[in-house]
């Protein structure tokens, strides 16, 4: 009996084991899909990719192109480019004949050396100095002018002491003279005293007739006479004082004379320099104008000259350059449904088509600004107009850059935003449920 019950048992943990088993065999397959849906579902919900716009543009130039043209015109003498050219910001494309500027420029820098060369000779006028000290470059540089104007300095100089001379002579004759009519006067003075003296003493012996009346009358025509002369001395000492006072006004006029002549002249070459050197830059210029030179790095794209010796009116154009310095901008059409998300600075991967993008890579660039309202192609589709600026202008690396020129095509990829896997998925679906919906 016991081993019947034994041999039961065994049999029915056998027939359990099989069941469980088969049950586990059944319900792992489900499990593991449940758990790779779930884990997927999970992953599409929580990770997400950027929602991107795309379009096609082509490159424009930031700036507008750049017209060279020749202020004054002239004739072409020489053309130091080609169409195509890759110029720099003051290179030389063109030259214009200076010969009739540079001559004009010339003949105002000779005027300018003489009035200058003019100046130093009347400082030293103005000043009273005996010699013009001149620059030793200056002087090196322009003998001529200097040695005129020496030779006029020193002639001025000997017209001038020659004047201060005979007024200084005349001055000290008129001290000499003052000088000695006053010692005549003196002496007169002195004869007086004693004469005075000795008529009181006469007169009384005359009303006495102790001595001849006439010894009295005598006396008295003396002093009468020496008293006539004091009057005649002092009116001379009186006329030589004025003709000394004269003589030294005279001698200071001269020396104003002299220096306010060289101080006059000194103003007027001041104004007369101002308008010369302003004419001289005005001149220069001009010269300088005759090499026409690129305002900006860029391309030649245009030349309306292509012979030397033809003859360019003033004002007209000689070449077009298109700007390379500047960030490119994107000239970009993008249908309206897709404009809704788009927004000024926007970030934007920009691939150039003539460049592939697998090995040169891509610009990255910005929404600048979207065009108000659709514009329409020869083919009747609208678009809205997208300008895209660009990081840089060219592909590659900074020594070794690919250029990109305006015309070129571009692909966008304009990035307006971020979705997780299950809203791209479920998109669809939430579409078709609306328009059921509608439907309904």
């Amino acid at each position: 009996m016991l081993g019947r019950e034994l041999e039961d048992g065994f049999i029915n943990d056998v027939r359990a084991a099989d069941q469980s088993g088969l049950y586990r065999s059944r319900w792992q397959p489900l499990a593991a899909i449940a758990l790779i849906i779930g884990g997927f579902l999970t992953w599409a919900a929580l990770f997400e990719i950027e929602e991107v716009t795309r379009g096609t543009g082509r490159v424009i130039p930031s700036s507008q192109i750049q017209v060279v043209q020749s202020l004054e015109g002239g004739i072409v003498r020489g053309i130091q480019i080609a169409e195509g050219a890759q110029v720099k910001a003051g290179d030389v494309l063109m030259q214009i004949d200076a010969t009739s500027f540079l001559s004009k420029e010339g003949e105002l820098r000779e005027q300018q050396i003489a009035l200058l060369a003019e100046q130093a000779r009347l400082d030293a006028e103005a000043t009273l100095a005996d010699a013009v000290i001149y620059d030793p470059v200056f002087a090196s540089e322009n003998p001529l002018a200097t040695a005129a104007e020496i030779e006029v300095f020193a002639s001025r100089r000997t017209q001038f002491t020659t004047e201060q001379a005979v007024l200084e002579k005349s001055l000290s004759q008129r001290r000499g003279e003052l000088s000695e009519a006053i010692a005549q006067q003196d002496m007169r003075q002195a004869m007086i005293v004693p004469l005075a003296e000795e008529q009181e003493l006469i007169t009384d012996l005359a009303a006495r007739n102790a001595v001849p009346r006439i010894e009295l009358l005598r006396l008295n025509s003396r002093l009468a006479q020496l008293e006539g002369e004091m009057a005649v001395g002092r009116a001379s000492i009186a006329r030589l004082q004025a003709a000394i006072e004269q003589a030294e006004t005279e001698i200071s006029a001269a020396r104003s004379s002299y220096v306010l002549s060289a101080r006059q002249r000194l103003a007027r070459i001041q104004v007369e320099l101002a308008v010369i050197q302003e004419a001289l830059k005005a001149a220069e210029d001009r010269v300088e104008r005759t090499q026409l030179r690129a305002p900006v790095n860029g391309t030649v794209n245009r030349l309306y000259v292509t012979t030397e010796g033809a003859v360019v009116q003033p004002g007209a154009p000689v070449a077009d350059i298109v700007p390379s310095d500047d960030g490119l901008l994107i000239e970009a059409d993008i249908l309206p449904a897709d404009v809704a998300f788009i927004a000024p600075g926007d970030r934007v991967a920009v691939k150039i088509t003539a460049y592939d993008y697998l090995i040169y890579g891509s610009l990255v660039g910005e929404v600048e600004r979207i065009g108000a309202d659709t514009i329409t192609n020869a083919e009747g589709r609208a678009f809205f107009r997208v300008i895209v600026a660009t990081d840089k202008n060219y592909l590659g690396r900074d020594e070794n850059p690919l250029p990109i020129s305006p015309g070129m095509i571009a692909a966008l990829d304009i990035q307006t935003g971020q979705k997780t896997v299950l809203d791209f998925l479920l998109t669809p679906i939430r579409r078709a449920q609306a328009e059921a919906l509608r439907e309904n």
